[in-house]
């Protein structure tokens, strides 16, 4: 019997294809469930990042800028909530409509917004930067997707055009441009915080709750040296006498002459950095550092100072003065007040320029150049702001026929106003010239102390006695000279004037002049300078006496007012604050203000203790001191009153002094710290607290020390500091 099997044989070609498919299907399968492993498991956390990152993002929340104060703590800057409206090009679905509503808004071309939103090759274009809140008029309320509207903090300068040349100011990303903003940016800017933000399909943002908002934390505050009230004065009588002159220009500053410290300083014009112009470029320089010029007559301080400190001719010595006239290798030199001859009194009081080109000549050359060097021509000042020119002045080998002379009256040398008014302060100062100053210190936004600076000496240029005579020389130009006009009622003025001809097209012009006056007060005691120059005066007259001098007197007179005629009240004259000056803090007075309490000068250098008793004036005698060898240490071995003891009554007793000469294994010794590559101001800071005496070459970051870190020294040595741009 037979079976017959019914079903349907399959093709071999329909198998082969099928199982092809079966193959291709495991193989897909596979392939998917690999990749679905991969991302799940093995990278799982890549792509929950980019999730993450489609649909967050992180919105930095900017800092406000530390706030900046003058010296009494009056906030001079502010910070204020300006707005920024923005677009991303892609999202905006009617442009033409948009920017119709800006148009309207903000009183712009329409065109102008239509030309930015027309731009597809950026996500995010700015359409207005730094708005006031109120310009917005409802803008905020309509919801324009892909319509950014920003908060960001902006500053405020609180008086204007009051010192903002030494202010300065920022950009539209409130980074610092000029001024203190961009020499303390770091110290000011802060720290950024930020804000989780989801993103719908839309790409609207929302801050997403489930991250904590970092906040952003404000700026250091900055407190400077200048007294608020002392700059309006300076920019009132600035402006004024630019005008009543007709000067295309001019420039003031203010010091302190035992600290350093610049208590006002502008030129004119000026600009306001709230609402700043096109035609403001001029008015943002500070002329005062930025700008040299040719000193004329105020520069005869640097032959003067060396006659006397050398020893070479005293005040009484006549001088011919050639009737006015005098010709050096073929060049003249001429006076505007003529005599056949004058005393060296007579020749710095009637600024006679015969006069004092023959005193540079008995001076010589290296030592002509010595002093001026000393005084510090031609080297950066210091001072905390950027844009220093630190002028010009040539070394003797590069000197020519008639240099000698002619750069003795203040030709053929450059100098910035703050330069020259630091070396008249120097004589001010009992010879010691200091570093400017304009910060006092830096505070955290709780009004902590992060740092402070402190009056720093540079060297002692001159003895205090030589500065003591050239004092009375300069306070007969004001008495009885070519200075008159800078008289100040109820205090004696030392001053100096000065008049440069300007080059103009390449030649000196006897139409264009440099006038200026540089005077300090008071005599007996000096604790203020101002020093004023009017560039290019029109009206007539443009002697430095007659420009300068008036200027000069009415900023006094004002500052006289303002410290109820004793400028000896005023907070900058306490140099006990001070920590460099090589002087402790010993005290006037006790707790109780009724006696007065003996300085502690046992085992001080000579020289220092005789300043802090010259600064108390408490009178003094030593016994035993002779100076043999002007290298020898000497140090204070007895004195009596004894030290801390309280004196009663009105009358404090003389002081008696012992002194005893001291090998250098005698003294206290101090180990010389490291401060190579530290900023200036750190490297002070450590030097000083450790009872260094610091001088300083160049500016910025340290980069050498003399004597080198571990050498052990004399305690209050002087530890010299080379920095970046001058070694």
């Amino acid at each position: 019997m037979y079976e017959f099997n019914n079903k349907p044989k399959i093709p071999v070609n329909v198998k082969r294809r099928m199982n092809i498919f079966l193959l291709f299907f495991v193989v897909g399968f596979l392939v998917i469930a690999g990749r679905l492993v991969q991302i799940q498991i093995l990278d799982s956390e890549k792509y929950i990042y980019v999730a993450k990152k489609q649909s967050q993002s992180r919105d930095i929340i900017i800092p406000p800028r530390g706030l900046i104060f003058d010296r009494n703590m009056n906030p001079l800057v502010s910070n204020q909530y300006k707005i920024t409206v923005s677009a991303d090009p892609f999202r905006i679905k009617s442009p033409d409509s948009v920017a119709a509503i800006l148009s309207y808004i903000f009183k712009r071309d329409k065109n102008e917004y239509l030309a930015l939103l027309d731009n597809k090759n950026s996500p995010n274009v700015f359409l207005e930067r730094k708005s006031d809140l109120q310009d917005l008029n409802g803008l905020d309320t309509l919801k324009i997707d892909g319509l950014n509207i920003i908060k960001e903090p902006s500053r405020y300068y609180n008086y204007g055009s009051l010192a903002s040349q030494i202010i300065g100011f920022t950009d539209m990303e409130n980074k610092g441009v000029s001024g203190i903003e961009l020499a303390f940016n770091k110290e000011l800017t802060g720290k950024e915080g930020y804000l989780i933000m989801q993103k719908d399909g839309k790409g609207n943002k929302r801050p997403d709750l489930s991250y904590k908002q970092k906040e952003p934390v404000q700026g250091d505050n900055i407190v400077l040296t200048i007294d608020k009230n002392i700059q309006q004065f300076v920019e009132e009588e600035l402006e004024s006498g630019v005008k009543y002159f007709n000067a295309d220009k001019g420039k003031v500053v203010v010091l302190s002459v035992k600290t350093g410290e610049i208590l006002a300083m502008s030129s004119y014009p000026t600009f306001n950095p709230n609402s700043i112009k096109a035609e403001d470029t001029i008015g943002m320089k500070n002329s005062v550092i930025s700008d040299i010029y040719e000193p004329g007559s105020t520069f005869k301080l640097i032959t003067a100072a060396g006659i006397l400190e050398e020893n070479l001719l005293s005040e009484n010595v006549i001088i011919s003065t050639d009737n006015g006239s005098y010709t050096v290798y073929g060049m003249k030199i001429t006076d505007s007040h003529t005599s056949p001859s004058m005393t060296f009194q007579q020749v710095i009081e009637n600024s006679s320029n015969v006069g004092v080109s023959k005193l540079s000549q008995k001076l010589g050359t290296e030592r002509f150049y010595k002093y001026a060097r000393d005084f510090g021509i031609g080297i950066y000042s210091g001072v905390e702001l950027r844009g220093e020119n630190k002028g010009y002045l040539k070394r003797p080998v590069d000197f020519t026929p008639g240099s000698l002379e002619f750069m003795s009256i203040g030709y053929q040398v450059a100098v910035n106003l703050l330069q020259l008014s630091m070396a008249y302060a120097s004589v001010a100062n009992s010879g010691m010239l200091m570093k400017p100053m304009i910060v006092r210190k830096e505070l955290s936004p709780a009004g902590q102390l992060v740092s402070e600076n402190y009056p720093s000496n540079i060297r002692q240029v001159i003895s205090q006695q030589t500065s003591k005579r050239l004092t009375q020389m300069f306070a007969g130009v004001v008495d009885r000279g070519t200075g008159t006009d800078a008289r100040v009622k109820g205090v004696n003025v030392a001053g100096k004037t000065g008049t440069s001809q300007r080059i103009v097209q390449g030649e000196y012009s006897s139409s264009s002049h440099n006038s200026s006056f540089i005077g300090y007060f008071p005599v007996e005691n000096p604790v203020i300078l101002i020093a004023v120059v009017l560039d290019d005066p029109k009206s007539g007259e443009f002697y430095g006496g007659k420009v300068a001098a008036p200027v000069f007197q009415k900023i006094a007179t004002k500052i006289l007012n303002y410290a109820g005629n004793n400028v000896s009240t005023m907070d900058f004259l306490n140099v006990t604050f001070d920590k460099n000056l090589n002087q402790q803090n010993p005290g006037n007075m006790d707790n109780n203000g009724d006696s007065k309490i003996v300085p502690v000068l046992i085992d001080m250098d000579i020289d220092n203790a005789i300043d802090i008793l010259k600064e108390r004036k408490i009178k003094f005698e030593i016994e035993n001191y002779i100076k043999k060898d002007r290298n020898a240490k000497y140090v204070i071995a007895e004195q009596f009153p004894k030290p801390d003891e309280k004196i009663s009554g009105s009358e404090f007793p003389v002081v008696k002094l012992k002194v005893k000469e001291v090998s250098f294994s005698q003294s206290k010794t101090l180990k010389v710290p490291d401060v190579k590559s530290m900023s200036l101001r750190k490297a002070i800071n450590k030097m000083v607290s450790e009872g260094f005496v610091v001088e300083i070459v160049g500016s910025g970051e340290v980069v050498d020390q003399i004597p080198k870190p571990g050498n052990e020294v004399l305690s209050k040595s002087k530890v010299i500091l080379f920095c970046k741009n001058e070694l």
